[in-house]
């Protein structure tokens, strides 16, 4: 069960800022307030009677909630959504499938795909399916089991429930964007690589090549398994510290080589490119920033895979409110968080490492 108090208030704090910036937009202050209140107190509440609860009842009651889930995302037509991840995927497949250069096709609200060519071809089962929201279901199924795996069922199905109660994930699963279910899956890999133990010394090179792979989803998607790894990575041979690197960026351009030889133009020199995407609201100075922060949590948590969870999260948190408060700078508009030329649910990166960092380890 849920034992250290910090993660579960960056939980809160995640959910509350979502409830809040959206609130507001239809409520008072005062309503938005109170709202709030209800909020900490019921999943306070939920999460923390969930231990008189066996298994089997809590099992039951997740697996409704989810189905409620599903049925409330096919409920809504996804072309009156004014949040196109969805369509950023589902357009780059349908062109891909019809012979048209992938980066080239725009969303239903007009914008370009920024999701690299890893994660994009991931979601083709869910596109034949009709539906890539489907995907956050898929990753959070895989999350559940690898969360099992390493603290047991109990710690699983309170979990799902935080999931479930996080606005925030329910936003995600309504507007079938794909962000959280990219780091569900991030999450349930470095669980299973620590669960049987892959170390650097005995596998790099199938680790260099996830690694590639993962950064062919999202550059930030890399975190985590620099996080896992860096210290390691310190300690380890010449061949190691350089093969490493080498082999995680050759595997991340190949996974680009197809589209560059279709289209090169296209692919490195359009306005909105992916690589523009994913980098244009970040600044050099910003990533400086990140070097000493990011080593100095990367090896402070040792073996402790509750601190590996913590400082992640800590991580990609920083990463979203520095470049928030870079871009408040410069554009000189201090008052626009709650404006959409902020996009907060980039917060949701953390919310499942912040997730297990509320568990002890069970083993």
């Amino acid at each position: 069960m849920p034992t250290n108090i910090l993660p579960f208030l960056f939980y809160l704090a995640i959910n509350l800022l979502f409830v809040a910036k959206y609130g507001l937009r239809f409520l008072s202050v005062t309503s938005v307030l109170l709202l709030a209140l209800a909020y900490v107190l019921f999943v306070t509440t939920i999460v923390y009677i969930s231990r008189r609860f066996s298994n089997r009842i809590l099992c039951a009651f997740v697996v409704i909630l989810f189905l409620l889930l599903l049925i409330a995302q096919y409920s809504i037509d996804p072309y009156t959504i004014q949040v196109d991840r969805w369509s950023a995927i589902h357009n780059w497949i349908k062109n891909l499938f019809e012979g048209v250069y992938p980066y080239s096709a725009q969303t239903h609200l007009g914008g370009y795909g920024s999701p690299f060519p890893v994660w994009q071809i991931i979601h083709i089962p869910f596109y034949l399916l009709g539906n890539v929201g489907l995907s956050v279901f898929f990753f959070t199924a895989i999350f559940q089991y690898a969360v099992s795996l390493v603290y047991g069922n109990k710690a699983a199905l309170t979990a799902s429930l935080l999931l479930i109660f996080s606005p925030c994930y329910v936003y995600e699963i309504i507007v079938r964007s794909d962000l959280i279910a990219n780091f569900l899956l991030i999450v349930s890999l470095v669980l299973l690589l620590s669960k049987y133990r892959v170390t650097l010394d005995r596998m790099w090179v199938l680790l260099a090549c996830l690694c590639g792979m993962a950064m062919s989803t999202r550059l930030s998607a890399l975190i985590p398994f620099m996080v896992y790894y860096l210290a390691e990575y310190f300690r380890s041979s010449w061949k190691i510290r350089i093969g490493f690197p080498l082999i995680a960026l050759s595997v991340f351009v190949l996974t680009f080589l197809p589209f560059l030889f279709w289209d090169s133009q296209m692919l490195l020199f359009f306005e909105y490119n992916p690589f523009v995407l994913q980098s244009r609201q970040g600044h050099l100075s910003d990533f400086l920033l990140f070097i000493p922060l990011g080593l100095w949590l990367s090896l402070r948590w040792k073996s402790s895979m509750r601190l590996y969870m913590f400082n992640t999260a800590m991580i990609l948190l920083c990463l979203v409110i520095v470049t928030f408060m870079h871009n408040m700078y410069l554009n000189n508009n201090w008052d626009e968080l709650f404006m959409s030329s902020y996009d907060i649910t980039y917060f949701n990166m953390s919310l499942p490492f912040l997730m297990l960092a509320m568990f002890d380890e069970k083993a």
